[in-house]
């Protein structure tokens, strides 16, 4: 009986003093782990590319300099995480403005994602970031074009933000 007593007695006394325990600061312990998500995972991105397309979930001709005539322009990026799933998006950037975020999910601690969109000429940028908007990892690539020169006399000018192409949903695999 009296070891019992001094067992609960000993886990009381150490509870009280975990829970007395000083907490860290967010920002300093933000600063002292890599990214994470709400919850706790580690994200790295291992490899992220751009390519003309994605085939049996790989990406084919990989390429950071594209004709207009490509259409469209995949990111394809091969992720790791302590736990899954957890979420990513893929933010795409035209000419330094902000086009489009895509969400992607991770199913697994080692996955292969990727998104496309509809391109037009100019130069881009691609940021992976985590559920928090950290940047895990980007990628630049430029499509060349007719806008890609000064417009002539009587012609008509690139297209403008309202004009350029909607977002396409995103695809995916593992």
């Amino acid at each position: 009986m009296k070891n019992v007593l001094l067992a609960m007695t000993f886990a009381a006394i150490s509870g009280y003093a975990y829970a007395q325990a000083p907490a860290q600061e967010p920002a300093k312990a933000a600063a002292q782990e890599p990214a994470k998500t709400a919850d706790a995972a580690v994200i790295k991105v291992e490899k992220m590319i751009t390519a003309s397309s994605v085939e049996n979930k790989e990406p084919v001709n990989e390429t950071t300099s594209f004709d207009s005539a490509v259409g469209r322009v995949y990111t394809w990026a091969k992720v790791s995480t302590t736990q899954s799933p957890v979420k990513i998006k893929h933010v795409y950037y035209a000419d330094d403005k902000k086009i489009v975020e895509i969400e992607l999910d991770v199913a697994a601690e080692n996955y292969r994602v990727w998104s496309y969109k509809s391109v037009w000429p100019g130069n881009w940028k691609v940021e992976t970031t985590d559920e928090n908007g950290t940047v895990l990892a980007t990628v630049n690539f430029t499509v060349a074009g007719e806008a890609d020169k000064a417009p002539k006399a009587g012609t008509q000018a690139p297209k403008t933000e309202a004009q350029a192409p909607k977002a396409e949903p995103p695809t995916q695999g593992k």
